[in-house]
């Protein structure tokens, strides 16, 4: 029925349209994947700031999961089992703050990697 593209030019029209949008949508698609390995490397960045800056607080436990920190005139509490500080930070990010890396070290020592994220 569709045998000769020269008696139906559409056809051909809607290749190069179908052409050009896979285009796009691969080019759009490589552009999406690429950040995130920029993404990664600021997270890591911004987990070694918060671990270094973790390191100038002062942990007081309160109750079993809960801490008060203390440092750089600003007094902050975290709870570790709901995963919340009240800075913010962890609750907003789901990375933990200095605040919560303060505690975590306190709790587990200075070997508390995956702790973090437990």
């Amino acid at each position: 029925m569709f045998d000769v593209e020269r008696e139906f030019p559409i056809v051909a029209l809607f290749d190069e349209i179908n052409r050009i949008f896979a285009l796009l949508f691969h080019q759009r698609r490589m552009e999406l994947v690429t950040p995130q390995i920029d993404l990664f490397l600021q997270l890591k960045k911004d987990i070694l700031e918060y671990v270094n800056a973790g390191n100038k607080l002062l942990t007081h436990q309160i109750a079993n999961y809960k801490f008060s920190v203390t440092g750089h005139r600003y007094v902050a509490t975290v709870d570790l089992q709901r995963r919340t500080c009240t800075c913010r930070i962890f609750c907003l990010d789901k990375i933990p703050c200095p605040h919560a890396m303060t505690t975590i070290r306190s709790q587990h020592g200075d070997d508390f990697g995956n702790q973090i994220y437990l």
